[in-house]
């Protein structure tokens, strides 16, 4: 079989970027709100999840039927680490008034807090993403899947966030960030979590 073959590994390669381009454009546009975040990084990654054991069906209609399944919880679940990161954030911005050899030190703290909660939020939407369960169950999982793999998780975390790593180093990198950088990432990831929930997916 021709490498140039419409069923080569070159075709399917194409095949699957031009997928992963798509998808990223959905969750941008559908990330746009804020509030809906949560349902779009959830959505995203049922599709990425899938994409690795080549189960995914048509990418759009797939993609907003699992925004209107996920929802509710997905919403749920952003709201409140969101809400816990912004009353952070918050916290950062309020101690630049102080003028203290302590302060820089708390700042610190409160920024690994919040990368620490930010990261449980999103393993508690990707949990959402492939298992059906209780908000409180799912949020419980997803943090229980952190922890128990807190090295592996940090490692996927740092791929998640490298499109905005990239940015912080050149703006030239916008182009990669609206293609591909967060169905990119996400798809990577995705090869983790498969063999990660294999066990439980059993159960």
């Amino acid at each position: 079989m021709s490498i140039f073959s419409t069923e080569g590994k070159l075709a399917g390669f194409l095949n699957r970027v031009g997928d992963l381009i798509l998808l990223n454009i959905l969750t941008a546009v559908c990330m746009i709100p804020v509030i809906t975040a949560g349902a779009a990084l959830t959505s995203m990654y049922e599709l990425t999840l899938k994409m690795v054991k080549n189960e995914e069906g048509p990418i759009i209609s797939s993609y907003f039927l699992a925004f209107k399944n996920n929802f509710k919880k997905s919403t749920l679940i952003w709201l409140i680490g969101g809400g816990i990161c912004l009353f952070l954030v918050l916290d950062i911005y309020l101690l630049n008034s102080l003028d203290a050899s302590w302060i820089m030190y708390y700042k610190i703290v409160l920024f690994v807090l919040m990368a620490v909660v930010l990261m449980f939020t999103i393993f508690a939407l990707v949990t959402a993403a492939r298992f059906e369960n209780t908000l409180k169950n799912t949020i419980k999982n997803g943090v229980l899947f952190c922890v128990i793999h807190f090295l592996k998780s940090i490692l996927m975390f740092v791929v998640m966030l490298l499109p905005v790593a990239l940015l912080f180093i050149s703006y030239r990198f916008w182009s990669v960030i609206v293609l591909i950088g967060i169905s990119g990432p996400a798809y990577l990831t995705s090869i983790y979590f498969r063999s990660l929930f294999k066990d439980f997916e059993k159960e």
